[in-house]
């Protein structure tokens, strides 16, 4: 094993989207296929953005659709593949610009792999391996066969995975694998091969490889949501009320409430990390609605939710997950109201300081457009939870409504 890389190297991701998808007869690239109304390469873009220290995203597509595959990722470098999949992941790896120290490379055709499978290749990367696949345990008899279908071994189950991607590599260690010359259809037995030190990892059934007509549909079957399966993102300024509306919410509703300010208290009181937490809190709570999400359960989460990133993440986890979307702002059009609460209410998270009315004030705040904006100054957290179940009972329309 080599010397480990710092927790802090950064991540450069290389989605090879280059197929043709013969097999799979959809007449078009394979990552151009619609799966719950999206492209295959959105999906895999999605969970390769959230990976912790990314730098840089690219995504390598065929020649004739890189304008196409641009409009679709348009965060990430696209560039043309080749003949084998080898020649796209070294188009890829080309394309990585200075300062990446762990690539990973993924498979857009393993569309549902989570966020959280890149991030445990990462780390176990950063821990001085050349290379670290994910893989699961082979649970059917496997026999090696000749050419006239005979069988010649019976390998040991017990020691056989069956490889995915995300794959992960230290940067100079797939670049001198590739260096070789040589073609794999896994860049790990590339590595292999070169002399490099290859670390398998507990995989997961999400990312399984979509091939067929079959494989499609049973990916969209692992999108469809329960019924009921709801997302309340519920924004606005420390003091105007979320958490009071949310607790109202919880009292007229089953659901789970995600209040970020708990999560990152937890974290905080955990050791693992400082105050201010940054994005710790919300991508904690990104992986807890997703899995309740996938229980059927609504899901309201309270945070202010104040930059478009954040707004933006939310959006994708409804949308990668096929349920309905609620955003929902309270503002406080009354100052002196606002005020007093923010100078009167007391923390109910032990350890966590209340803002002050200035730090509020200076608080980064981007206007957005959410489905509801309802002033709390005029309208009692009752009413205000009422509301917004209105608006969840009533067909989605698109229109942008203030109260």
């Amino acid at each position: 094993m080599n010397d480990a890389h710092p927790s802090s190297a950064e991540v450069g991701v290389v989605v090879v989207a280059a197929g043709l998808g013969t097999r799979l007869g959809a007449g078009m690239p394979k990552a151009l296929v619609p799966l719950a109304g999206q492209p295959l390469v959105v999906h895999a873009a999605r969970a390769a953005r959230g990976v912790r220290g990314l730098r840089q995203l690219v995504v390598v597509a065929p020649a004739p659709d890189l304008e196409q595959f641009r409009a679709l990722v348009p965060d990430a470098v696209v560039v043309a593949g080749g003949a084998q999949r080898t020649d796209s992941v070294a188009a890829g790896l080309g394309a990585l610009g200075p300062g990446i120290d762990v690539v990973l490379v993924h498979d857009a055709a393993r569309a549902l792999a989570p966020t959280a499978l890149f991030d445990r290749v990462a780390s176990a990367v950063r821990e001085g391996y050349d290379a670290v696949v994910p893989g699961l345990a082979v649970h059917d008899t496997v026999k090696q066969v000749d050419d006239a279908g005979l069988v010649t071994a019976t390998p040991d189950r017990d020691g056989l995975r069956a490889v995915q991607t995300p794959q992960g590599f230290t940067r100079d260690a797939l670049q001198r694998a590739h260096s070789g010359g040589s073609a794999a259809t896994d860049d790990a037995a590339m590595v292999e091969r070169s002399g490099g030190r290859v670390l398998v990892i507990e995989g997961d059934p999400l990312a399984e490889k979509i091939t067929t007509a079959a494989d499609l549909q049973n990916a969209a079957s692992r999108l469809r949501p329960p019924d009921g399966a709801t997302l309340i993102v519920l924004g606005g300024l420390p003091g105007v009320g979320k958490t009071t509306t949310a607790r109202a919410l919880a009292a007229r509703k089953a659901l789970t409430h995600l209040r970020v300010d708990v999560i990152e208290q937890a974290v905080v009181d955990s050791g693992l990390e400082q105050h201010p937490v940054g994005e710790v809190g919300y991508r904690v709570s990104y992986e807890l609605a997703a899995h309740h999400l996938d229980l059927g359960m609504t899901v309201v989460a309270d945070m202010v939710n104040g930059v478009p990133y954040a707004r933006d993440a939310w959006r994708d986890l409804a949308a990668g997950r096929g349920v309905r979307l609620l955003e929902v702002e309270l503002f406080c059009s009354d100052q002196d109201e606002h005020r007093r609460r923010a100078s009167t209410r007391v923390g109910d998270i032990e350890g966590m300081p209340q803002p002050s009315w200035e730090q509020i004030q200076e608080r980064e705040y981007h206007p957005w457009q959410p489905d509801l904006r309802i002033d709390t100054a005029a309208h009692s957290p009752g009413r205000i939870a009422d509301t917004i179940l209105a608006a969840l009972a009533a067909p989605s329309s698109g229109e942008r409504i203030t109260r």
